[in-house]
């Protein structure tokens, strides 16, 4: 298992420009480390709010860099 951290701050204009207008499906995160990871928007609905997307994150992926799971572990 490999664990990234990584903070996010989509806004609720952001969403809706992105998500509903474009159709697009995905967000584009940088770690802690650097690393430019892809991540399906699916996987931040349980972190959508009226404030759009904010938070630290903390990624679990598998040793294939699977998605395995997300926790929201600070809001900012």
């Amino acid at each position: 298992m490999r664990q990234h951290k990584f903070a996010l701050i989509f806004s609720p204009a952001e969403l809706e420009r992105h998500y509903y207008r474009e159709g697009l499906s995905n967000i584009m995160v940088t770690t802690e480390q650097g690393l430019r990871i892809q991540l399906a928007l699916r996987h931040f609905t349980p972190f959508i709010s009226d404030w759009g997307i904010r938070g630290y994150f903390l990624l679990t992926l598998d040793e294939h860099n699977r998605f395995i799971s997300m926790q929201k572990i600070a809001d900012i």
